[in-house]
């Protein structure tokens, strides 16, 4: 006769298990990563592409302005607009403007890179907005030396997203001074440039802000569970923030120079000036550049960036934030230097002459008229 099997609970492997289940967990966390990775790339599939059909607008406005900068906020608030809805907000990145300082020797231009097909409607939200500037399509600029050093920086909301920073209301005087006089103190050789990309964002942010503020509402109406450690004011902040259209925001900061330590100390002049927009609530800090070399593509392409780890997180503005830290200067702005517009621009008169002796292009605001001088025009000035 055979003995009885007899299985004992001493006897099983529970370090086999152990291994086991370790290893399911692994290619599950390591599946999910690369399912997710996967689905990134494939959603920044077309992003150079739309990189390189593009066009850069350099924008001057008279010194003697005294355009406010609301003024800007309703423009930042209407290039909503150029949102992709429907299933495209899913499986493609949204359109991306960028909003451009640059500095040289004696020298801050403003720029603005927008894609070729939001070209005409950018350059008609800033004649309506700022109805002298003169709106030009330049070349391409380049800050970078063969021998030259360069630092940088990107900066990121500290707190959530529905929690604002300081705007041009909370603040005595304009942020754009303090800016451009980071920017005003280059030396021979040295360049800055100020980048702040943007893309239309979708609500979620506005929902979780809002779920916030209900809870918060709710909570303090139970006697019981009332705590009041959440003042009214940071409610109304949070309710003021959420009423406006968001953008995804990257701010990045770059510096030119003969010597990495004069760079450096130029970023740490210009990041410096972000802290005015610090507050009780929320704030500007350093993000995390983990490779220089894909912040360096990032900046050169305008990208925003394609993956937010390790500390990294997406930063939402909403068009006050934006116009509080980037808008076109008036006559408050006295930083030395700045790129103005001397000349008023102005459209050919109605009744040229449309045949004779060609003279040339009258170009205005994005409008080409042919400009000629009639046979008896020439007969006039010749006798």
């Amino acid at each position: 006769m055979q003995p009885d099997l007899v299985v004992q609970a001493g006897n099983i492997n529970y370090t086999g298990i152990l291994l086991v289940a370790v290893l399911a967990t692994f290619v599950i966390f390591f599946l999910a990563i690369l399912g997710y990775s996967i689905f990134i790339y494939f959603k920044n599939r077309d992003r150079e592409k739309g990189s390189i059909d593009s066009v850069l607008l350099q924008v001057a406005v008279p010194r003697n302005n005294e355009t406010k900068i609301d003024v800007m906020e309703q423009l930042f608030a209407s290039l909503y607009s150029i949102k992709k809805g429907g299933w495209k907000q899913k499986y493609s990145v949204q359109p991306a403007i960028s909003f451009e300082i640059v500095a040289r020797r004696e020298d801050i231009r403003f720029y603005v890179w927008v894609p070729k097909k939001l070209q005409d409607l950018v350059e008609k939200q800033i004649n309506g907005a700022y109805s002298e500037a003169e709106v030009l399509e330049v070349d391409e600029y380049n800050v970078f030396e063969e021998t030259g050093k360069v630092a940088y920086k990107t900066l990121q909301l500290g707190k959530n997203n529905f929690y604002p920073i300081k705007t041009f209301k909370d603040l005595a005087t304009d942020p754009m001074l303090g800016i451009t006089s980071a920017l005003a103190k280059m030396g021979p050789g040295d360049a800055a440039v100020v980048q702040i990309i943007i893309s239309p964002a979708e609500s979620d942010w506005q929902k979780e802000g809002g779920k916030f503020v209900s809870d918060i509402k709710k909570q303090e109406s139970d006697a019981e569970k009332a705590k009041f450690s959440t003042s009214g004011k940071t409610l109304e902040a949070v309710e003021s923030k959420i009423s406006r259209p968001g953008f995804e925001t990257s701010i990045r900061i770059i510096a030119i120079s003969k010597d990495e330590e004069t760079a450096k100390g130029t970023v740490t002049n210009i990041s410096g000036a972000f802290s005015q927009f610090s507050g009780e609530l929320n704030s500007l800090k350093s993000r995390k550049i983990n490779k220089k070399a894909s912040f360096m593509e990032d900046f050169l392409y305008r990208y925003q960036p394609m993956f937010n780890l390790f500390g990294n997180h997406t930063s939402i503005l909403n068009s006050e934030e934006l116009a509080t830290i980037f808008h076109f200067p008036n006559k408050q702005v006295t930083t030395p230097h700045i790129y103005w517009l001397n000349a008023k621009a102005a459209p050919a008169p109605s009744q040229i002459p449309t045949e004779g002796l060609y003279l040339g292009v009258s170009a205005y605001r994005g409008v080409k008229r042919p400009v000629h001088i009639s046979n008896t025009g020439m007969l006039l000035r010749i006798f």
